[in-house]
């Protein structure tokens, strides 16, 4: 457990309840940083002020490969309460577990224990070892407790043979079980939901410690039988069976008790021991830390799950908390509302259930074959409402709390149209004649007055006796949207609009610029004056800059077609591209998240080693694989190549979709057809058949601490580029995507902007000056630019990474060399992950960029690292050590020259 306490102002703030087995200890107004968590989650952090919002708390655009089986989308929105607790998905592949380092807290010899955790399966396969205490030296034939499941289902509590077995279909695929297997007195059960299952087995085994690291989740001492599904709370006891006889299984999170060896897979953090014996847990693989878990929460707001099949002709199905479970209408359709138990199972405190319906879990040609929206009901965003009608005149009451900025409408039980009232139809003076549908491509009209020419106040919308929205017979369903403006209360000040619904004319090139005051992320358009479909858009599926945008339309079942009429995003809004003049539009468009800076290294960096195998494990093929992965959506990719190449680092970023740039090299950008992001991991490559050895490093955007930016030069110096990392940028690269003969350009706080000065990111050249940011520092909200070719050339594209000191996250800075070993204060407390370090004055003698990291060895003897600005393989040396608070560099003239000032980035 954090020892990290954050202190409640109580004058604004009190939180309502202590979070559940966390450290109910903690005084009053003071949390641990889980307790805060836990609370958030709840929306009980807290009742008076300080609320925060975010908007990854209220909307999700998550991309799923179907399986035709059962499936969970942790989509992290709160829609139910189901499924809360937090867990481990250990789905990602044949070798995913979690090693455990080893203890005498483990040889349970001839005395009592307890083994017990839920698992959610889905799907059951011989040999899934849940619980295996083998190690690569300790095989079956020793006296390793072992507890695995079989292809029917079965439980199996194994120790150099099966000693007890349970029932067929035990744990059951899609749903949560409570496996127990406890020794007392010499008689050892196996309880499944707290019912024992198996005879008791007289049991005078003594069993052994483990010889080192052993296992969950899969196998060590094979390498495979990963669980195909998810962990949650797994207690190991030694010294006591906690049940001895038929019990009621756990209700909430397993708390240490006297004895306990190891507790985790638990909460927002499940790779973590909460037993107080702080036991090493390592991943192996690629498990996943899940907020699906086994209890029931309360923090269920209830939404809209809307899902379309990307790769064929299928109907968008909507789903609703309101309507309940396993009933849809379409939003391409008139028909009525339908009902099948195989599609939306479950809406869940961290998102939702599927079962195997084709429309939205259906096998086929992969990845991310399915893409759902979620938005949360919250104030000021969204809301659902449903009601009978009356054929008459009549308001119908809702929550949104604010300005609407379209409401659809959909009657449930007959065939009828969508009616679409939008703030910004008949020009933007809708006061209620006007409409449009949602499942048409008509121009808006005014012929039929749906709304009783009234518009929708912040409480009710007024519904006529016309039957596609008030039948006298007919029941309904609403969704309303907001409309922020500058009265949004989202972000960790409460001050932030996350959405926002406007209009747009095009003008003579067919393209129209909208300023949001913030960067989308979702975006759906409509032609009000033309016959058009109704176009969605989102960067998870590819609204990138200079290329096609991946299109749905709302209205027909078409798959997902790559379009040059295009939407591109920007950090203030979004160019909307036609091909007509006059083409007028309406949107609703959501902000990207997240809108509080990182509290964690861990959910914004990662580093992975990565090897041109194909995804069965073999070398060569054509095969993508993940080679980039943080575990959630990531923003930009860095290949080193360890081996040496004809180039050392490739740089691909979200925004730019397939296409890199290559880091020691003044190159125009190409691409890769085959490479793709990730949407809801990381980075995949698509294998070339060689045997080169790779380490790749993976950023995701945040505020105060990393931001993209893509924008086209002008070629007139004085342009500000605007920038949302909401914060001064204290280092900087831009590199020209078109120009074969541009350098990397990189500023840095140790520069000084105002005088021009700039370094190299493709060479070893140290402090120039030239024209770069047109004598102008960056501010919070914008950066400068000159007139040079290398950052504002007319009519060439640029890309532009932005970085920033984040407490105990990241840190940007600067020392200065002594010859003589010394620490460098990140103010981290576990020390760098990762270290870019980089001469800047002197001679350009020893002056690369070198980066090193600790997945390939931050230690006290020699460091493995790569140099940004060469071809030159991976070399080693004593250059950089551990520091808990950072890093330390030693007195090697590399990192060290004394006298030379030095600029470094590191990230905990």
């Amino acid at each position: 457990m954090s020892d990290k306490r954050y202190e409640a102002n109580i004058i604004r703030a009190t939180a309502v309840e202590p979070a559940n087995n966390l450290e109910t200890t903690s005084a009053p107004g003071v949390w641990s940083i889980d307790e805060v968590v836990e609370l958030k989650k709840k929306d009980k952090w807290p009742t008076v002020g300080n609320v925060s919002t975010d908007v990854t708390d209220v909307f999700s655009t998550f991309l799923y490969d179907g399986n035709g089986a059962t499936q969970v989308i942790t989509n992290g929105i709160a829609l139910g309460n189901t499924g809360d607790g937090g867990s481990g998905d250990f789905t990602a592949g044949n070798t995913t577990r979690i090693n455990v380092t080893t203890s005498s807290n483990f040889g349970f010899g001839t005395g009592d224990f307890t083994i017990e955790f839920f698992v959610y399966l889905y799907s059951q396969y011989n040999y899934s070892e849940f619980y295996d205490q083998r190690t690569s030296s300790q095989d079956s034939s020793t006296l390793s407790p072992i507890v695995y499941g079989d292809s029917s289902g079965r439980v199996y509590f194994y120790a150099g043979g099966n000693l007890i077995q349970s029932n067929t279909n035990a744990t059951p695929v899609g749903a949560w079980t409570h496996v127990a297997v406890t020794k007392a007195s010499g008689s050892t059960k196996l309880f499944i939901n707290g019912t024992q299952q198996g005879s008791t087995y007289s049991d005078s085994n003594n069993y052994v410690t483990p010889a080192s690291s052993f296992s969950f989740g899969g196998s060590l001492e094979q390498n495979t039988y990963n669980v195909d599904g998810f962990m949650s709370n797994l207690r190991v006891v030694k010294g006591t069976a906690v049940y001895t006889s038929n019990f009621t299984a756990p209700t909430a999170a397993l708390t240490a008790v006297s004895g306990t060896s190891l507790l985790t897979l638990q909460g927002s953090t499940p790779f973590v021991d909460n037993s107080g014996n702080s036991v090493t847990l390592t991943q192996n693989g690629s498990p996943v830390a899940s907020d699906f878990g086994p209890f029931t929460g309360s923090s269920g707001e209830g939404g809209l799950v809307w899902i379309k099949r990307r790769n064929s002709v299928r109907d968008y199905l909507l789903f609703d908390t309101e309507r309940g479970t396993t009933k849809w209408v379409e939003s391409n359709t008139q028909d009525a509302e339908a009902t099948d138990s195989t599609t939306l199972t479950s809406f869940n405190s961290n998102g939702f259930s599927l079962g195997s319906y084709a429309s939205v879990n259906g096998t086929g040609v992969t990845p991310d074959n399915y893409v759902s929206w979620t938005f949360r009901k919250a104030p000021k965003f969204f809301d659902v409402v449903t009601y009978s009608g009356n054929g008459a005149t009549r308001t119908i009451s809702h929550n949104l709390g604010s300005d609407v900025g379209m409401l659809i409408v959909k009657r449930t039980d007959a065939s009828a149209p969508w009616a679409v009232w939008h703030r910004q139809l008949n020009g933007g003076t809708n006061s209620g004649q006007y409409y449009i549908q949602l499942n048409s491509t008509n121009a808006e009209a005014a012929s039929s007055p749906y709304w009783n020419n009234t518009a929708p106040t912040s409480t009710e919308f007024t519904v006529s006796s016309d039957g596609h929205v008030n039948n006298a017979s007919g029941t309904y369903v609403a969704y309303l949207f907001a409309h922020n403006n500058s009265d949004g209360e989202f972000g960790p000040d409460g001050d932030q609009d996350i959405i926002k619904c406007g209009s747009y004319t095009t003008d003579g090139s067919g393209n129209a610029v909208v300023n949001l005051g913030f960067e989308p992320q979702f975006v759906i358009t409509k032609g009000s004056n033309y016959i058009s479909n109704w176009q969605i858009h989102d960067v998870m599926r590819g609204a990138t800059v200079g290329g096609n945008a991946e299109t749905l339309r709302a209205n027909n079942s078409d798959p997902e077609v790559s379009q040059s009429l295009k939407l591109e995003p920007n950090p203030t809004g979004f160019t909307s591209s036609q091909g007509v003049n006059g083409y007028n539009g309406i949107y609703m468009a959501i902000r990207r998240g997240p809108l509080a800076e990182p509290t964690s290294a861990t959910d914004v960096f990662g580093v992975n080693y990565a090897y041109t195998y194909d995804v069965d494990g073999n070398t060569g093929g054509s095969s993508a694989q993940l080679v980039g992965y943080i575990g959630k959506p990531a923003d930009l990719n860095i290949q080193g190549y360890r081996s040496g190449s004809s180039f050392n680092a490739a740089v691909y970023d979200r925004l730019r979709n397939n296409k890199y740039l290559i880091t020691n090299t003044t190159s125009a950008e190409a691409s890769v057809s085959g490479n793709f992001w990730d949407n809801m991991a990381g980075f995949r490559e698509v294998a070339s058949g060689q045997d080169t050895t790779m380490i790749s490093w993976t950023w995701k955007r945040a505020p105060s601490y990393f931001d993209v930016v893509a924008y086209s030069g002008n070629g007139t110096a004085g342009r500000t580029i605007n920038h949302n990392l909401g914060v001064v940028p204290e280092m900087i690269w831009i590199k020209n995507r078109d120009q074969g003969i541009a350098i990397w350009i990189v500023g840095h706080s140790a520069l000084d902007f105002t005088n021009n000065e700039y370094l190299r990111l493709n060479d070893t050249n140290v402090i120039g000056t030239h024209n770069m940011w047109n004598s102008t520092a960056p501010t919070s909200s914008v950066f400068s630019v000159g007139s040079d070719v290398y950052t504002n050339a007319g009519s060439d594209t640029f890309i532009a990474y932005l970085f920033a000191t984040v407490a105990g996250v990241s840190k940007v800075g600067s020392y200065t060399g002594t010859a003589s070993a010394q620490n460098i204060d990140c103010g981290f407390s576990s020390g760098a992950r990762f270290i870019i370090i980089k001469k800047i004055t002197g001679s350009t003698s020893n002056a690369d960029w070198r980066v090193f990291d600790t997945t390939r060895g931050i230690v006290s003897g020699n460091d493995p690292y790569l140099a940004l600005n060469t071809t030159a393989a991976e070399t080693s040396s004593d250059l950089v050590d551990s520091y808990s608070s950072g890093f330390s560099i030693t007195s090697d003239n590399l990192v060290n020259e004394s006298g030379q000032t030095f600029i470094f980035y590191a990230i905990a």
